[in-house]
């Protein structure tokens, strides 16, 4: 039920859109595309980060994501288990 237009996700049901930025956007086309994604893959190729790094920023960027969607009523969840990102639609 979304679509993302540039630097926005807009609902196509609904019309509401909000603003991403480029590492949300990264990581949203990437859980669309795989479904399923690490965490340690997300801090190496999107981030530009080593592994090894201790950070949740991932996580921070997800919670930001997960906000977003609901703010313009999508029915797409991303769940977490395990260190990977799982994509709901």
């Amino acid at each position: 039920d979304i679509k993302i237009w540039g630097e926005k996700i807009i609902n196509t049901k609904n019309k509401k859109e909000v603003f991403l930025t480029l590492p949300e956007k990264d990581i949203l086309l990437l859980l669309f595309e795989r479904k399923k994604i690490e965490k340690k893959y997300l801090l190496e190729n999107v981030l530009k980060l080593r592994i090894d790094t201790e950070t949740k920023t991932i996580e921070s960027h997800l919670t930001r994501i997960r906000k977003k969607l609901l703010r313009i009523n999508s029915q797409i969840v991303i769940a977490s288990k395990d260190n990977k990102f799982f994509l709901i639609t």
